[in-house]
């Protein structure tokens, strides 16, 4: 909340007295008589941010129709508190705001909100709902969106400013999107897409921006094989020159002085036809066929390793690509404020042995879930404070799944721990990845907790359980709350003893104590509860979802961890499979395509039970 003045904060007190509210004199008070207010030329975010308070904000308070939309021309004609949005001449001053971050405003017995960019103004429009209407987005779908009735919205007088920590982000399989951002067709669920935009997750300045595999697009056989043939690698004592640009098959020869002079032109290129774009990536492909010259294999052999060698290889041609850019883009009239970006993945994951340009955003490929087993918080292997040594901005590439998992994964914690101690640290966090692929019927909740993470490390991880307990479940919030939290135990207490690997069906489902099983076993119980102790058919259908989704856990816990297992009870897993959680998208990501989702139940079930049905 803002900083409350002395008077303001005595009124309060007296109000809170009195009245037994918590509103403030010169709180300003958005009823549906409030109109709210766009430019005469509104963009797309500022149109959606206005249709999202609209919607939402009579929903909120039904029968009451209200909340009209008009235009900054009529705004003088209608009766205050008007609520301003985007650039009207009312809008707050946003000079030095992230384009993602914004500013919501309560001046004049009026309330403004305008983002830092065009993106960051939808984003105030949601965190208006959230902060002060308490109209929050966390599953997918009206049945787990929360709107209160008739709430008494707020908003405190003065000036509220909100920027992302996760500069770039984004949670891919979610929406029909790929990795990239692009849109796919798999899974092109319309409710997913508004989700991920109201809980401000997926904001890359473009689809054009992205961390992964890039080289191939950087250096273009046919841009650049006649006059910079050396560029590409010696394989099997031949230069390789690829005949198709998406040919992954090869990496450039990271030790020829031509391939710098090939990359600024490359980078200047690209600039020059995207000139509102700061981020370009230099990754390595997807490939292990790395340069077999003379040059390189002297250089390899200079270290302890080959990921190693080819680790410090590659950060020093992208140290002087990032020297280059910084004289040679503002003499080609292109601002020098770039970022380049790189995988550390593969044979280059390692921490480079110098400093890196502070130009440099390398996204470090690693599974926040895995942290513990991985060690990465541990002295002598603490990844923060080893990538911090010799970065100044880093990213995040997690696999987050979802999909090929039939077990809640559930690691907020983790991601909390790591995202505080980068902040702790002074990193700048330029681009966070989630590979979610979500199965939000066994953890879709910690897709809505984590993303308020990428956006603000300091958020209380535990709160925020709570809240989506308290205000999803009114009836069942004690029980709902405790089931997430024995799920948060048990994939801490799974994953802290073996990894568990997408589609490794050998030994995802084991629990090798006996707490692990009773926490299990509590599981059910507490769903049970939550169950009985709905109040309403909402509340009954959210406990359903989470109910028999978790019910095909239990019977692969079960499979898993028995020396026999009858034929009826296999049965009886796969009809619950496939009658029950496949015709229900919100369940299983395969879920609605059955096609996939067959193959890989019929997988997992083939290996947990093999040798072990008895008639």
């Amino acid at each position: 909340m803002f900083p409350l003045t002395a008077p303001c904060f005595l009124r309060r007190v007296a109000f809170l007295l009195a009245l037994g509210t918590s509103a403030c004199a010169a709180d300003v008070l958005l009823t549906p008589a409030t109109v709210l207010v766009l430019p005469a030329k509104p963009t797309e975010s500022e149109t959606a941010a206005a249709q999202l308070l609209q919607t939402w904000l009579r929903r909120a308070h039904p029968g009451r129709p209200g909340f009209e939309i008009i235009a900054e021309g009529d705004a003088a004609k209608a009766t205050k508190p008007r609520l301003f949005i985007g650039a009207t001449a009312h809008a707050p001053a946003v000079t030095g705001v992230y384009r993602d971050g914004f500013v919501i405003e309560a001046r004049d017995g009026d309330v403004a909100l305008r983002g830092g960019g065009d993106p960051g103004t939808f984003y105030a429009a949601a965190r208006l709902l959230d902060r002060y209407a308490g109209i929050r987005f966390y599953l997918p779908g009206d049945l787990f969106s929360h709107v209160p009735r008739n709430p008494r919205v707020a908003v405190p007088e003065g000036r509220h400013r909100e920027e992302p920590y996760a500069l770039n982000s984004m949670m891919s399989g979610t929406g029909g999107m790929s990795g990239t951002g692009g849109f796919t067709g798999v899974n092109p669920r319309a409710d997913e897409t508004d989700w991920l935009r109201r809980n401000a997750v997926f904001r890359k300045e473009s689809v054009d921006f992205s961390h992964q595999h890039s080289m191939f697009k950087r250096f273009p056989p046919a841009v650049f094989a006649q006059r910079y043939p050396n560029i590409y690698p010696i394989l099997a004592g031949k230069r390789y020159v690829p005949e198709k640009d998406a040919d992954q098959g090869w990496q450039p020869c990271l030790t020829e002085p031509t391939l710098i002079d090939a990359a600024v032109e490359s980078a200047v290129t690209f600039f020059k036809a995207n000139p509102t774009l700061r981020y370009l990536s230099y990754s390595i492909q997807d490939s292990h066929k790395y340069c077999e010259c003379a040059r390189c294999k002297a250089e390899i052999a200079r270290h302890p390793s080959k990921t190693l060698a080819l680790t410090a290889m590659n950060a020093k041609f992208l140290n002087a690509v990032a020297e280059r850019w910084e004289k040679e883009l503002p003499a080609a009239g292109i601002p020098a404020d770039k970022t380049l970006v790189y995988i550390a993945y593969g044979e280059v994951r390692e921490v480079p042995p110098f400093p890196i340009h502070r130009f440099i955003l390398p996204v470090v490929v690693f599974t926040i879930g895995d942290a513990l087993i991985d060690k990465r918080f541990e002295p002598g292997s603490n990844t923060i404070e080893q990538w911090g040594n010799a970065v100044k901005q880093m990213g995040n590439h997690d696999w987050g799944q979802g999909h090929m998992y039939y077990i809640p994964r559930i690691y907020t914690g983790l991601t909390s721990r790591l995202f505080r101690a980068a902040k702790a640290k002074g990193l700048i966090w330029g681009y966070q990845h989630m590979e979610a692929y979500p199965n939000w019927g066994l953890d879709g909740p910690k897709l809505w907790v984590t993303a308020r993470i990428f956006w603000n490390p300091d958020e209380d991880e535990e709160a925020l359980w709570q809240q989506f307990a308290q205000d999803l479940f009114p009836g069942a919030s004690d029980s709902i709350h405790r089931y997430f939290s024995l799920l948060r135990e048990l994939w801490i207490k799974m994953d802290n003893d073996a990894e568990r690997k997408l589609r490794k069906w050998s030994n995802q489902f084991e629990l090798r104590s006996e707490e692990q099983k009773e926490i299990a076993r509590e599981c059910r119980r507490q769903l049970d509860r939550a169950a009985r102790d709905a109040r309403s058919d909402d509340e009954r259908a959210r406990v359903a979802l989470f109910s028999k989704s978790y019910r095909l856990t239990e019977y692969f816990f079960e499979f898993a961890n028995t020396k026999q297992i009858r034929r009826a009870r296999v049965e009886e897993a796969r009809t619950h499979a496939h009658t029950v959680v496949a015709a229900d998208p919100l369940s299983t990501y395969a879920s609605g395509i059955p096609a996939e989702f067959n193959a890989m139940f019929t997988s997992a079930l083939d290996a947990v039970t093999k040798g072990k049905i008895i008639d």
